[in-house]
């Protein structure tokens, strides 16, 4: 239900295809990220985010953007949920997006503004993931929860 809510916000990028080389070098924040399946509230994926959940964001233009994947099959998801995640590796995907708000990309920190509440959020990078985690002064609709997001390197195509 929170990755729902951020995922929704933060949960609650925008170049459909964009190649993630380009996206690497030129924006850290550019191409389309997903959370990782197997991450709990503070607890990092154990599969090294091999498995990405079906929702996801785009940071870009001064926007934050919802992301869902509009088909999958899997049946390796957390729940044995068909469906509800799919493969890091997956060459292509086909998404629909929501704008959730305005967006404040700093060096080490996201400010996010939703709800007439604008929340700050720490990052991190590792080898297979970025950590994300709020401020400890939070606005109502965030909670303490660590987001564990990793970019998608397929293509990707934007539905209808």
């Amino acid at each position: 239900m929170m990755i729902r809510n951020l995922t929704g916000l933060l949960i609650v990028l925008l170049m459909p295809g964009l190649g993630t080389a380009t996206a690497r070098a030129d924006d850290p924040w550019g191409g389309t990220w997903f959370t990782c399946e197997f991450a709990k509230s503070r607890t990092p994926p154990h599969d090294s985010c091999a498995m990405f959940d079906d929702e996801g964001f785009r940071f870009s233009d001064g926007r934050f953007t919802y992301v869902r994947l509009t088909e999958s099959d899997e049946t390796a998801c957390r729940g044995e949920k068909v469906g509800q995640c799919f493969r890091r590796d997956r060459p292509a995907i086909t998404i629909k997006t929501t704008d959730r708000g305005r967006l404040d990309l700093g060096p080490d920190r996201i400010k996010v503004r939703y709800l007439l509440c604008t929340q700050t959020f720490y990052f991190q990078d590792t080898e297979h993931y970025r950590e994300i985690w709020p401020d400890e002064k939070r606005c109502f609709w965030a909670r303490k929860r660590h987001f564990y997001i990793a970019r998608y390197d397929g293509e990707v195509t934007q539905a209808p």
